[in-house]
């Protein structure tokens, strides 16, 4: 059974969660505990390097994402239909994973935290 995986779920333009999952991803890794990501519903827009952050929310997230590989965060994964629904998806390093094996997924992690 693998570790942990932290669910981005939730807008990132309307509040912080996205960011907060971002940042525990980020240190939990740091001190060398595996961790995937999934991600879903409005949360995809941070995979677009079209945002547009106001000043409340801070950072383009999609950066963060860039600095993913430093700490060892390799497998990044949204569900292909949500994939194909949203032309505008731009960033790189996601796998798309059927409906099944997605609704599978969480099944696989000791600890899943969705933000």
């Amino acid at each position: 059974m693998k570790n942990t995986l932290i669910h981005l779920s939730s807008d990132p333009f309307s509040n912080l969660a996205c960011k907060e999952g971002l940042d525990l991803a980020l240190v939990l890794a740091t001190f060398e505990q595996a961790v995937d990501l999934c991600i879903s519903g409005p949360a995809l827009s941070i995979l677009s390097n079209k945002q547009n952050p106001n000043s409340i929310h801070g950072k383009n997230l999609n950066k963060l994402l860039d600095g993913l590989e430093f700490y060892d965060i390799e497998n990044v994964f949204i569900e292909r239909q949500q994939a194909l629904a949203i032309p505008q998806l731009s960033w790189q390093g996601i796998q798309t994973l059927e409906t099944q094996q997605w609704q599978q997924l969480f099944g696989q992690y000791q600890q899943v935290f969705r933000f």
